[in-house]
């Protein structure tokens, strides 16, 4: 079976340069490896993104020269490809360059976060009975009411939803406000963000629209940013990892400020390590560029990712028997150490067979140590409170709730006042325990609770 990979550098002559550091020639790599009938492009960039405004123009004139170069390759094999990326990998080692062999990454086939089957909140023996939990419950289980009565609505943050996409119209029919976003460029036409269009599906039931009830419920005066990353099917994406450093890439440079606050909800994972190709190349490598990227702004930036929901108990169907429970569900990006990566619970606290436990990738941490993935718990499973057909669901959902409360907090604590890993710090100091003192495997720290988090951030 062939194999998908790349090449990917911030720009043409950074790709150039590292090639040649590994004895290895662009053009030739293309020549060997290229797609039938590709040509290679011209210039320093070619990233397809490009920034929308909230009124949906497109600034066409923005460029920059260190947003990106990316050429999609096919190999025959799965061991032609290992081959390739050890021979990369020796021969860095052997220059002393060992950075330079991340130019060539393995594709990867990652999951949207669908909203999560009905029968998944109660697994036997995790909880009981059927009934959903409300919004209501939820926010008193975090403590959430503290939020307005400290002033803290998210004034002067701006979260971008990395998603399917989400209505623009749909933020304002909440309250919140539109910021525009990040649309792609195909064919002579851009698909703008803000659209959110799901096939059949109604749009308050659409996954986007789901996060967003809960960004603007906690975080009411931030601003709401669409990078529409995922299609409904990922197989629609036929180079995801490309795509997403692309993504990434133009997010940075077009939009991220290292003075403003800024919050990157992600609700996209592995959910089955075999579409990975070459096994672990993403999954439980921290080199894989998509990884340094993500890291790197997460050094920054406040990321957070769904854990996933690939627990022991009524797993995402689409994953394999191996890719299921402790240490075994929790994969890529969404382990890094870098991010906030959030776990699920009922709304009587009660964990979620589902939910992906840790620990994270065990390479992810340099000194070998134990990786803490999840880092933290938040309600999930749960409806709103006038409208029993809406609900949140998953890691997702969990994963919304936390990137909201951070959204919220950031209206008082600014990132140049607190950093983000100050921030996660805070989160996990101030949970409250659900299995014993200590980390715990699925519900990380604890669960979520904003009272005594804000004790934990200066005064």
């Amino acid at each position: 079976m062939a194999i998908k990979m790349f090449l990917f550098d911030r720009n043409r002559d950074t790709l150039k340069s590292n090639l040649s550091k590994v004895g290895y020639d662009l053009v030739d790599l293309v020549n060997t490896y290229g797609l039938p009938g590709f040509i290679l492009p011209p210039g320093q960039t070619n990233n397809p993104w490009v920034p929308v405004d909230r009124d949906g123009n497109v600034s066409h004139g923005l460029s920059g020269s260190d947003i990106g170069f990316g050429i999609p390759l096919l190999l025959p094999d799965a061991d032609k490809a290992r081959n390739l990326l050890k021979d990369f990998r020796d021969k860095a080692i052997a220059a002393g360059e060992p950075e330079a062999a991340r130019v060539l990454g393995v594709e990867l086939e990652p999951s949207t976060m669908d909203l999560a089957p009905n029968g998944q909140h109660w697994c036997a023996g995790h909880g009981m009975g059927v009934a959903f939990g409300s919004r209501k419950a939820a926010r008193g289980l975090i403590r959430a009411d503290v939020l307005k009565a400290r002033g803290l609505t998210g004034e002067g943050t701006k979260v971008f939803v990395v998603d399917r996409g989400f209505s623009k119209n749909y933020v304002q029919s909440l309250g919140g406000t539109y910021g525009g976003g990040l649309g792609i460029l195909q064919g002579g036409n851009v698909t703008v963000p803000g659209i959110g269009t799901e096939a059949y599906v109604p749009l308050q039931m659409r996954h986007g629209s789901m996060l967003l009830r809960s960004l603007v419920d906690l975080a009411p005066d931030a601003e709401f940013f669409d990078l529409p990353l995922l299609p409904a099917r990922i197989t629609d994406v036929e180079y995801f990892a490309l795509r997403a450093l692309f993504a990434f890439f133009a997010m940075d440079w077009f939009f991220l400020s290292s003075d403003e606050n800024w919050v990157i909800l992600n609700a996209w994972g592995i959910v089955d390590r075999f579409a990975e190709r070459v096994r672990g190349e993403y999954t439980n490598n921290p080199d894989h560029w998509l990884n340094v990227m993500i890291a790197g702004l997460g050094r920054r930036h406040d990321i957070v990712f769904a854990a996933g929901n690939n627990g022991q108990f009524c797993a995402d169907p689409r994953a394999s028997g191996y890719d299921r429970g402790p240490g075994q569900s929790i994969f890529g990006a969404n382990g890094l150490k870098d991010v906030t990566s959030v776990a699920a619970v009922r709304c009587d606290g009660a964990w979620i067979g589902a939910s992906s436990q840790g620990p994270g990738p065990a390479n992810f941490d340099p000194d070998g140590g134990l990786v803490e993935k999840p880092d933290l718990s938040a309600p999930s499973w749960f409806v709103e409170n006038r409208n029993a057909g809406l609900r949140s669901s998953g890691t997702s959902g969990a994963s919304a709730i936390v990137a909201g409360a951070i959204a919220a907090l950031r209206s008082g604590w600014g990132n140049t006042v607190v950093s983000p890993v100050q921030m996660r710090s805070a989160l996990r100091a101030g949970t409250r325990r659900i299995s014993g003192s200590g980390w715990d495997n699925r519900t990380g720290a604890g669960l979520l609770n904003l009272d005594a988090a804000i004790s934990e951030l200066p005064s």
